[in-house]
């Protein structure tokens, strides 16, 4: 089905939101073979049927499906990068870096994790509060406490985020470059953009490393939320992160 377009099937949605998906899928072994959908509650008349694109991915939450026929290895980059849209929480990541030090051959570490919106009665309390849950490594990790990022990791994403704020920016301000770029495109981009920015702030902040590392350059500095250091008072320690996800699914 990455090919060809599937009657009905591809006129759906995508969530991957417990409280919202539907319907499970499941793809035909053989060739001429159909694609099944079968509801997984009540579907009100005129309510939206939504199905996962990346169904029994590494983050997958859903236990009553753990017998799943078909895995997926896309995440919230991947999707957006195959389908052109930002999913909604819960989200999945991966963060591919070179943590070496620059003077020695190149040290690859991947840095996975789920972040997905807490609920009001969450008790968790190594969420401190925060409107956003991040559980670091997936279904596949042996042991969670081994995937948890690494200074260096933490300095990676610190670098990049002041990157990313910069290059927003530079971006913004260039309205020759806006005028050759159809709005669309543009709008989906900063979609992503500000995901991007969201879930690396999160990370950070979830992390035992954070306040332990110095992000940046002399061009520029970000605190772990993402904001410009000269954007907020520093005497001001109760303010907090107050983005939202926007529902950025588009219709197919």
């Amino acid at each position: 089905e990455d090919t060809l377009m599937v009657p009905f099937y591809d006129m759906h949605n995508h969530s991957n939101d417990l409280k919202k998906l539907n319907t499970i899928t499941t793809k035909p072994l053989r060739r001429k073979k159909p694609f099944l959908m079968h509801s997984i509650k009540d579907i009100a008349p005129g309510e939206q049927i939504l199905i996962s694109y990346n169904r029994c991915h590494a983050g997958w939450a859903d236990k009553t499906y753990e017998d799943c026929v078909s895995y997926s290895f896309y995440g919230t980059s991947e999707l957006f990068d195959v389908f052109g849209f930002v999913e909604d929480f819960p989200q999945l990541w991966y963060f591919r870096m070179d943590v070496g030090d620059g003077t020695r051959d190149e040290m690859w570490d991947t840095l996975t994790f789920t972040l997905e919106a807490s609920d009001d009665d969450d008790d968790d309390e190594d969420n401190d509060g925060y409107p956003l849950k991040v559980t670091f490594g997936d279904n596949y990790s042996q042991n969670r406490d081994d995937e948890f990022p690494e200074k260096e990791n933490i300095k990676y994403l610190g670098d990049h985020l002041v990157r990313l704020r910069m290059l927003e920016t530079t971006m913004k301000e260039d309205d020759k470059l806006m005028q050759t770029i159809p709005r669309y495109e543009w709008d989906m981009a900063w979609t992503y953009h500000e995901a991007l920015v969201t879930a690396m702030s999160a990370a950070i902040l979830a992390s035992k490393e954070d306040g332990g590392v110095t992000f940046g350059s002399s061009e520029g500095s970000v605190d772990s939320r993402g904001l410009y250091s000269d954007d907020y008072d520093d005497d001001d320690d109760d303010s907090e992160d107050d983005s939202e996800d926007e529902d950025s699914r588009d219709e197919l």
